[in-house]
Parts: C-alpha cells; structure tokens; sequence
C-alpha cells in the first residue's frame, strides 16, 4: 500500500512537531476536495504512484512510514493520521500502535460519518487517540449534496450520513467514558455553495458551547469537480461575518 507522507509538520498538530500519513479511500466526494488521488484510491492498495523524492507530500509504501516514525522519535512530538478517511484502512490500529511506542502522541482526522468506529477507538485502551478532529462540512440536512459512497468496510450505521453525523457529535460529548483524556477539535472549510450563515447556525446547535471550532478559507485550484475551481472564495470581511455568527453560539471559534 501507498500512502502520503509529510515527514515533519508544525501545523497538522496544534504545539507540536509532528508527522502526518494521509491514507487512501474515502466515503466522501465531497467536489472542493483538494486531494482527490488520495479519495479515490484502493482503501487497501492506496494510489498507484511511486514515491516522489523531494515532495513535501511524498507517496510512499507504508512500511516507509513505520520506518521514519522509529527513526525521528527522538525529534517527533505527534502523529498524525488524516486521509482520505483514516477510520477506513485497515492500517490504521497498526499505525497507532507504532506511533504510541515510538512515545508520540497521535492525532485522527476523520469526516465523522462512521460512528461505531469513532466509538470503538475512543473506548479502546490501545488505540484511543489523543486528540481527534472532526470535519463537518456543512449543515447535516446537506449532506445529500456531498456524493456519499459506501466503500467495502462502510459500516451500515454510516449509509445515511446526516444521522451517522449527530450519532458521532453525540459520541463525543460523552468523554467521561473514553479511555484517556481526549482534545476534540471541530473543523469547517468555510466553501460558500456549502457554508452559509444558517448552515453556520445549523452546525453551532450541534457542538457543545465549550467546543474548539476552526474554520478554514476555500482554496479553489485543485478541486476534485474542477468546476468548484472557478467558485470565488469569501472575502476577509464575509469571513469574519461568519466567524462572528459561530462565535455567539460557540465562543472558541476561529479563523486557523
């Protein structure tokens, strides 16, 4: 299997050096994906590309990975596994489990839509993360307009992905079962055909109001429906707007 590596990152995991493997498959289609290789690759053989010398982002065999997490533990801090959907591959408790003997911290990004997953990792001793972020894309009643497929290991909770959203917020407001002390972050590409004031006020109904919520500008130039790249993105001033309409509901809300 290939997949991406980023050898050292300041920004992946919040205060620490880290570095982040981005794993192939995805459940989502979402059109203003900018890393479309990677979601539309074998969940199990990841993109049929070799590995690219000097490529910040380089694809690599796995077996690279668990090669440079035991090389850099002594500089490395965190871990951090992202996709695609990282809670698909069937690597992913292999990769935990090296990350933490390696002593690092390990962080999951995930889109939030495979619930039973969420939960099976956050009350398993061994593989519960230290911190997971969750992207919520738009207002769950939109979902539908995300291209939602069901790769082989899609769990049937996760076919109807506006309810397998709010099981997945719910999980993670109960914290005092997960095995360890666990940073929740909530994460929103503020996209404007997805991302209006409402679906702004639909999501902050659904985060509990002590929630770190961070925004992202839309990045048009690469996206997975190339017609998303001619979408122009807010402005400064339109971002700060929606930020503020977040910020009432959800004090901690910001733009990374």
């Amino acid at each position: 299997m290939h997949v991406g590596l980023q050898k050292t990152t300041l920004v992946n995991y919040p205060h620490r050096v880290a570095a982040a493997v981005f794993l192939p498959g995805c459940n989502l289609r979402c059109p203003y994906c900018y890393n479309g290789e990677l979601v539309c690759a074998s969940i199990s053989d990841g993109p049929v590309i070799q590995s690219s010398q000097g490529s910040a982002n380089a694809y690599v065999p796995i077996e690279a990975v668990y090669e440079h997490i035991e090389k850099r533990q002594s500089v490395l801090r965190g871990f951090v596994i992202s996709g695609g959907e990282a809670l698909l591959s069937p690597v992913l408790p292999e990769l935990i489990l090296r990350a933490r003997r390696a002593g690092l911290a390990v962080k999951i990004d995930t889109n939030g839509l495979l619930p039973d997953k969420v939960y099976a990792l956050l009350h398993n001793d061994a593989l519960c993360p230290d911190m997971l972020a969750v992207d919520i894309k738009t207002a769950p009643a939109r979902y539908h307009e995300l291209h939602f497929c069901c790769p082989a290991g899609t769990e049937p909770a996760a076919q109807q992905p506006e309810a397998a959203l709010k099981r997945t917020l719910k999980i993670l407001q109960e914290r005092e079962t997960f095995c360890r002390l666990v940073e929740i972050e909530y994460r929103t590409v503020l996209v404007p055909p997805l991302v209006a004031a409402e679906d702004i006020c639909a999501i902050s109904e659904l985060l509990p109001s002590d929630a770190a919520w961070r925004f992202a500008p839309f990045l048009p130039g690469n996206c997975l429906n190339p017609a998303w790249n001619t979408i122009r993105p807010y402005t400064q001033a339109e971002t700060e707007d929606l930020i503020r309409i977040a910020a009432k509901k959800i004090p901690n809300s910001r733009l990374r």
